[in-house]
């Protein structure tokens, strides 16, 4: 009857007492990944070149109205904004700074931290220098033209969501790392169509924030599973 009377772990005593991640031969960084990352970001080329030739305003244009029927006034155009706050950079990018420091003093290791601060800025950075090269207006603006001023392209609240969402997902979980990604996956998803729904990016916007947050995100979580660095609490056990 000993055993009846031990209580299961809750959630937060697991997270906090979660090792740290280490390299095995099924996680390592394999030369095909790296090619396919390099490959996704030879996509990614591809479709901005497209859009700042004008080549996929026809396919926005028709596309848009599939998605802006969904809203409604009152209660479900609420529910589309509320959703979308998932791509908010200061939300969801300040939770990873926050999380990832918290694994830091849990492992011992500046290595979440970095990484997750670093996946962040990068992303941002990304953002910023891209917007305005492009110049692609929204939907909003009542225009459909790229290099007009415009700074649409691609969709900072899908790519921060794509981010943010699928770090924090390997940073708060270890046993069930992948449930919390397709969760994570999908969250990102419905914050893109918000943004279709809601009217505020075009088709190919979503699409190009969608593949930025993945490409850096993946560069990032392989960096959150490599061993541990010199002087981690890991490395001196």
């Amino acid at each position: 009857m000993a055993g009846a009377d031990r209580r299961r772990p809750s959630a937060i005593m697991v997270w906090v007492s979660a090792p740290e991640p280490t390299l095995s031969r099924h996680t390592s960084v394999t030369g095909t990944a790296v090619s396919r990352w390099v490959a996704g970001w030879v996509v990614l080329t591809g479709l901005t070149l497209l859009v700042t030739a004008g080549a996929t305003k026809g396919l926005d244009r028709s596309t848009l109205g599939w998605f802006t029927v969904l809203d409604r006034p009152g209660t479900v155009h609420l529910a589309w904004r509320t959703f979308v706050m998932g791509g908010q950079f200061w939300l969801v990018g300040t939770a990873v700074v926050v999380v990832a420091a918290a694994r830091s003093w849990q492992w011992r290791s500046w290595r979440p931290f970095l990484v997750g601060t670093v996946a962040v800025v990068c992303l941002d950075v990304l953002l910023l220098t891209s917007k305005p090269l492009i110049g692609r207006t929204s939907p909003h603006s009542g225009l459909n033209e790229v290099l007009a001023g415009g700074s649409s392209y691609p969709s900072g609240h899908t790519a921060n969501a794509t981010l943010c969402l699928a770090l924090l997902a390997v940073l708060l979980t270890s046993t069930y790392r992948l449930r919390a990604l397709v969760v994570a996956a999908l969250m990102a998803a419905g914050v893109g169509i918000c943004n279709l729904v809601l009217g505020y990016h075009w088709l190919s916007e979503v699409v190009a924030g969608w593949m930025l947050g993945a490409l850096v995100v993946t560069a990032a979580a392989s960096q959150l599973q490599r061993p541990p660095v010199s002087g981690s609490r890991s490395a001196r056990a």
